[in-house]
């Protein structure tokens, strides 16, 4: 798989921008958890999250799904990841949340799974 071409996302990658997607994530974590779960997200789901980010909804999926789901994450900004994967360590998800650094439309995997996720990535 090629590298991802660097993002053109308007709002940039700096540090003060992953912050604010974080708080962003915050306020709208009790909206977002409701509606997976009126949705049908339930534990053990493997669930693939598009545009992961600082991985909030890769976070609040792996919640829901426990250690026996699997969540997959992806994006183009590997530094977001980065991010990502160090709040699953400290959170405790490591073992059931990973991420993978692609661009949408190179992703491929032949993983199956039950419910595909994203808030935002449009």
């Amino acid at each position: 798989m090629s590298n991802p071409p660097a993002s053109n996302y308007v709002l940039g990658q700096s540090a003060h921008e992953y912050e604010r997607l974080m708080l962003q994530a915050r306020m709208l974590r009790p909206y977002t958890e409701k509606f997976f779960r009126a949705a049908g997200l339930a534990p053990g789901m493997r669930v693939l999250d598009v545009g992961s980010g600082m991985g909030d909804v890769a976070l609040l999926s792996a919640d829901i799904v426990g250690p026996g789901g699997r969540v997959l994450g992806i994006d183009r900004d590997a530094a977001a990841l980065d991010n990502a994967r160090r709040r699953t360590e400290e959170q405790g998800c490591s073992s059931w949340v990973e991420f993978q650094t692609s661009n949408l439309d190179e992703f491929t995997t032949t993983d199956h799974f039950d419910a595909l996720v994203g808030r935002y990535v449009l």
